[in-house]
């Protein structure tokens, strides 16, 4: 049938372009996080959901901020409860100096707590996601990250 054969002739073009919109669209990642399973499980569901970023892992706040001095990243996923510095210190440094201040950070964190939501955004966090509880749920978030912030948004250069 004509109509089954250009449905498919037209499936394979969009994800042809889509293809080449993520091709474009190179961003690196730093993760601040300090516990290693979550961290693999954030960077693998990454890696399959938008592959083309680039994630780098900080275990602790006092690290990630020399990361971002040296080379500053497009985005930043943050883990709120880390040693040292907790996420909220690394988030009120990141946003107090001019250069890295325009980089979007998500709020990643096993807390639901409305106060760490409140306090979060208070200190200019871009978005706030309790973390996944398994790996589909890693998965999951991957794509809404993906789609968001890759697919949808402008970062800033």
């Amino acid at each position: 049938d004509l109509s089954v054969w250009r449905k498919i002739l037209f499936h394979i073009a969009r994800v042809q372009l889509k293809c080449q919109v993520f091709s474009m669209h190179t961003t690196s990642l730093l993760l601040f996080e300090d516990d290693d399973l979550d961290a693999r499980l954030i960077t693998s569901a990454l890696a399959k959901a938008a592959p083309q970023i680039q994630v780098r892992r900080a275990h602790d706040g006092t690290s990630g901020l020399k990361i971002m001095e040296e080379d500053r990243p497009g985005m930043v996923l943050l883990d709120l409860s880390m040693p040292g510095l907790s996420g909220f210190q690394v988030l009120e440094t990141i946003r107090e100096d001019d250069i890295l201040a325009r980089t979007p950070v998500i709020i990643c964190s096993n807390s639901d707590a409305q106060s760490d939501i409140d306090e979060s955004y208070s200190r200019q966090a871009n978005a706030y996601v309790t973390k996944p509880d398994s790996g589909a749920g890693y998965a999951s978030l991957a794509e809404a990250l993906a789609g968001f912030w890759i697919e949808t948004v402008q970062l800033p250069s």
